[in-house]
């Protein structure tokens, strides 16, 4: 395998003070160099027993792993004789900022969205600044003075350019309209073996007409690349689902023609990949209100939000159960598209007519002061307690800092034309959004500094395949560099899915 080796003369430093978000540029400091980027996982304790063969002699039979620790570095450069120190100021204050170092060669390096490999030190602090010696007392100890600030960073990973390409072709006959990936790391002693993100779910529509099938189930084992199908049984030929999440051990569907959701239990999928069966889907309405039927599910693991028409929010911890109603439309009487949560307490929805509503508590819901917009709202984010996202069917990306009380729109290349189908956050930083300009031609985005500015995909050479739109797209928080997005293909009602990787 080939590649080229990094050099030191070829990376450059931005600085982003207080972290990343949408209304923060990156602060370019051809000056500064980083050091070593250093970080500990936890040492390896010996557990070990005498030898029952040897006196004086013992036997490992286990180990112990330490703490993981905080990511460590340095950032030099010139101290100037006419100037403050930034890194000086930036260590006085003790705010916490994001440290990009960028990778390049044919790139130009002050601008933002161009690189090779770009290193992503989040949540960041100046622990300490020194200086090199200050004075000489002779001719021969004339010298440059630099400057030198150590960093302790929460978080640090590597961002390189996706490759993409098209899977599952001949399993995917009509729209894609969901997707997820919901795994977890695990090393084969009680769980499959996972990088945390290998484990990927879609929902197709139903193919109407005469003769009809029920809508599909897909599943990946493999972060995307193969794929296998099944039919949602106790879904007619006459409805759809309409969102997808995994709960627990189920993974759930939830569809607002049937007011109903189906749960399948994940490990129930493996006949899928060894082709010895087929799965069965449980449905259960218990909980649904008529005509309030759900449009949108989000999963935090153990628990799920679940909106529907005419304002009402659900939750469940328990598919197998049902639902209960946490809001009868009281926050607003809209129709809601798309929900997102932190935790099982906070999580945002939105909806029709630019609908927006949240809460704090998992229970109480509220809407914002002021609507992002008048347009239909299909995608929503949480990043905080007080910072919210949301894209229309206008083409347009809002965020606010306050809680709602104002938006901000965020312009993108062909903002304003098509529609907002959905975004995502993989880590702090790094964004992905999916648009559909007018032609119509869906496309996807992504941003490296919280949504302050956005690149089109692919940022080098290739191309997505054509396609009318993608309607939802899934990405992984152990791996910013894995996306994977569905919608209709370019041809007729088949659907598609498009998978993005660093290699």
């Amino acid at each position: 395998m080939s590649f080229i080796p990094a050099k030191n003369a070829f990376s450059r430093v931005f600085l982003i003070e207080r972290r990343a978000r949408a209304d923060r540029d990156p602060a370019y400091h051809s000056s500064l160099i980083a050091g070593t980027v250093e970080q500990s996982f936890g040492d390896l304790e010996k557990i070990e027993v005498p030898d029952p063969d040897a006196y004086g002699e013992f036997q490992e039979i286990g180990t112990i792993r330490g703490g993981e620790e905080r990511a460590t570095t340095s950032l030099t450069g010139r101290y100037a004789a006419d100037l403050a120190s930034t890194l000086l100021r930036l260590a006085k204050i003790k705010c916490a900022s994001d440290i990009q170092i960028h990778f390049g060669a044919c790139q130009n390096p002050n601008e933002f969205n161009q690189f090779s490999k770009a290193i992503i030190l989040e949540d960041a602090s100046l622990t300490s600044v020194s200086t090199d010696e200050l004075g000489t007392l002779e001719s021969g100890g004339q010298a440059a003075v630099n400057e030198t600030a150590e960093i302790s960073a929460k978080n640090w990973y590597e961002v390189l350019p996706l490759k993409f390409s098209e899977r599952a072709g001949s399993l995917v006959a009509n729209e894609v309209v969901d997707v997820i990936i919901s795994d977890s790391v695990g090393c084969g002693e009680c769980t499959n073996e996972s990088d945390g993100c290998q484990r990927v779910f879609a929902i197709t529509l139903t193919a109407h007409g005469s003769p009809g099938t029920p809508a599909d189930l897909l599943y990946s084992p493999d972060a995307g690349v193969t794929w296998y199908s099944t039919d949602i049984d106790p879904l007619t030929t006459a409805s759809d689902p309409t969102g997808i999440a995994k709960i627990g051990d189920y993974v759930t569907v939830v569809s607002n023609d049937l007011e109903s959701l189906y749960y399948v239990n994940v490990d129930d999928l493996a006949v899928l990949v060894s082709g010895t069966g087929d799965p069965t889907f449980v449905a259960v309405a218990t909980g649904f209100v008529a005509s309030s039927g759900p449009n949108d599910i989000w999963s935090v693991g153990s628990y799920a939000f679940i909106v529907g028409d005419l304002g009402y929010v659900y939750g469940t911890a328990d598919p197998t159960a049902g639902v209960s109603v946490l809001d009868a439309g009281v926050a607003t009487s809209e129709n809601l598209n798309a929900v997102h949560a932190l935790s099982s307490t906070w999580a945002v929805a939105g909806g029709a007519n630019g609908a927006f509503i949240y809460t704090l508590d998992g229970a109480s819901w509220t809407s914002v002061a002021t609507a992002p917009a008048s347009d239909g709202i299909n995608a929503v984010w949480m990043r905080g307690e007080r910072e919210f996202w949301a894209g229309t069917d206008a083409g347009q990306l809002f965020y606010t800092i306050d809680q709602g009380a104002s938006w901000t729109e965020k312009t993108f290349s062909g903002s304003g034309t098509g529609v907002v189908h959905d975004f995502a956050f993989a880590t702090d930083s790094v964004v992905y959004l999916s648009h559909a300009t007018t032609g119509p031609a869906g496309r996807l985005l992504r941003s490296y500094n919280a949504g302050s500015s956005f690149r089109v995909l692919p940022e080098g050479v290739g191309s997505l395949a054509a396609n009318d739109r993608l309607t939802a797209l899934t990405v992984c928080k152990n791996d910013p560099n894995l996306l994977v997005a569905v919608g209709l293909s370019d041809l007729s009602a088949d659907g598609i899915i498009i998978r993005g990787a660093k290699n």
